[in-house]
């Protein structure tokens, strides 16, 4: 159970082969074989977008719950500090809330919907976290806004995923820099020593190759026979004007060279600085009825490619950052909007039915089911989605720690996959804290810096494993008492602690069950 707990706990993140899937997710859109929310009878996120357009913030959670670790992913991508990449996740979140009222998506199938609204989601997310990255600004939000400001995140750190693996190595780092590190063309071109119209070429041709894949995927068509995607560049073209048809170091030059549809895949990438983005739609909005809408399209798809094949950014966003986010919306109500309008509409003969009027048993009934029905998908999202205990489990490294006694009375033990970098931790025999107090765990660093804590629990908590991620950053997992509503930092002196890094049981693990098992503390790297 997650206690939301006081303070920004350290961030946990997934692999990219082990990102987060969602019950609203469709399982070929992002990663995971989980069933879509349209299977499930629940509602996509399409309908959950909807409904918190409509004021309702239990939607809206729900839609965030659904899609935040590609976004904070993302975040993480772009920043080189963790503050930063929280607090862009949340403006991010902010602006989505406001936009939902005028977002509709209205494609034939579930599916379709659900790909639209997350090539939505992540487009939005990428142009506030480069407009951040670059002015640390947004329109109509203010300056300054950013805690730390610290700058873009080091690139070349990733491997393509098997979709990216179609492009040249030269293609993959180029785009990696320009989307996943938030780059402009020119900054890409500068970090990789290589001439500007170069960079361009690669970025072109790299979403055009990736949407090749797309289009055949989603669509069944192949790219160079959609119109939106022709290409400008031809030998026949070059051949029949004498005209250079490369790219150039300046955007106006190879406008007048006729390449204005080639720079529609940088616009997707957010690969522009402010003054070339106006400079190109000046130059689109001249060009007709016809040949705005194809370019326009063509921005779309290349966008819809690039978000699908960057979804392998993933990572878990910290616990306390959906509490901050709906701070700081303004005050609506808390989340009838799945259930209103069930009952009757009309007016009494006296006028207008009075608020305070019975609710007929039957209203109350299908409000009822309705509720049922958004417990049981927030508790499908837990079960499909990061199922720690499990993956702990099957890992093949999976080890159990020593059952520690506690000096209070009961003891706990620690299962732990460093392949996974997740692990969980069970309890047994706890006491009563005691009136006013509660149970706080907390995490330790291995670089000694300030615990981060995992949140507060109760007797009833504590019947079900406690789950977390980043095992590889931290050394020890401690337990204390705290007054009721958590500390920002430990106030008592630890009831004991979980050894992440030395500590296991004696003899056969299997798949990391608990071993009761009492055995000295392992050697150096046993267990790695």
């Amino acid at each position: 159970m997650d206690k939301r707990a006081p303070g920004l706990p350290d961030r946990p993140s997934t692999t990219r082969e082990e990102a987060l899937p969602s019950a609203a997710s469709p399982s070929d859109t992002f990663p995971g074989t989980t069933p879509t929310a349209a299977d499930l009878g629940l509602p996509g996120l399409d309908e959950l977008l909807r409904l918190a357009g409509e004021g309702d913030q239990a939607s809206f959670s729900a839609f965030y719950d659904a899609t935040a670790p590609w976004v904070f992913g993302l975040a993480c991508s772009v920043f080189a500090s963790e503050d930063d990449a929280a607090e862009a996740t949340v403006l991010t979140y902010v602006r989505v809330w406001d936009a939902a009222p005028d977002e509709r998506f209205d494609e034939d199938s579930a599916k379709a919907r659900q790909r639209s609204v997350l090539c939505w989601l992540e487009s939005l997310a990428h142009e506030t976290m480069t407009r951040l990255l670059r002015t640390d600004s947004l329109p109509d939000y203010g300056t300054g806004l950013l805690p730390d400001n610290a700058g873009a995140a080091e690139g070349g750190q990733r491997e393509p995923t098997t979709v990216l693996s179609a492009l040249t190595q030269a293609q993959f780092e180029a785009l990696d820099l320009a989307w996943a590190g938030g780059r402009t063309y020119r900054q890409v071109a500068e970090e990789l020593g290589v001439a500007v119209p170069t960079v361009k070429s690669r970025l072109r041709d790299a979403v055009q190759r990736v949407t090749k894949r797309y289009q055949e995927k989603f669509l069944g068509r192949v790219g160079e026979e959609d119109p939106v995607m022709l290409r400008a560049v031809t030998p026949e073209i070059a051949a029949r004007t004498g005209t250079t048809r490369n790219f150039t170091l300046n955007l106006s030059q190879d406008l007048e060279n006729g390449l204005a549809k080639e720079w529609a895949d940088l616009v997707a990438l957010d690969a522009l600085d402010d003054v070339e983005r106006e400079e190109l739609e000046q130059f689109v909005s001249r060009q007709g009825p016809e040949f705005t809408t194809l370019w326009r399209a063509r921005v779309e798809s290349a966008r819809r490619t690039v978000t699908w094949a960057f979804r392998g950014l993933a990572h878990e966003p910290p616990s306390s950052l959906l509490d901050e986010l709906l701070h700081r919306l303004p005050a609506q109500d808390v989340g009838m909007g799945l259930v209103d309008g069930l009952g009757p509409s009309e007016q009494s003969a006296e006028g207008p039915v009075a608020l305070g009027r019975p609710v007929k048993k039957w209203m109350l009934v299908v409000a009822g089911l309705l509720v049922v029905a958004l417990g049981i998908w927030l508790v499908v999202r837990l079960i499909v989605g990061p199922n720690v205990v499990a993956a702990v489990d099957g890992a093949e490294d999976s080890f159990t720690t020593q059952q520690v006694s506690l000096t209070e009375g009961g003891s706990m033990q620690g299962h732990i996959s460093r392949d996974r970098d997740m692990a969980y931790v069970t309890f047994a025999g706890l006491p009563d804290p005691g009136e006013g107090n509660v149970y706080q765990l907390w995490l330790f660093p291995r670089d000694g810096a300030a615990p981060n804590t995992l949140g507060t629990y109760d007797l009833a908590d504590l019947q079900d494993p406690v789950t977390f991620r980043g095992v590889a950053r931290y050394a020890d997992l401690v337990v204390t008492v705290e007054p009721d509503g958590g500390s920002e930092t430990p106030t008592s002196a630890p009831l004991g602690s979980v050894d992440l890094v030395h500590q296991v049981t004696q003899g056969p693990i299997y798949g990391g069950q608990p071993s009761n098992t009492r055995a000295p503390a392992a050697e150096e790297g046993q267990g790695e």
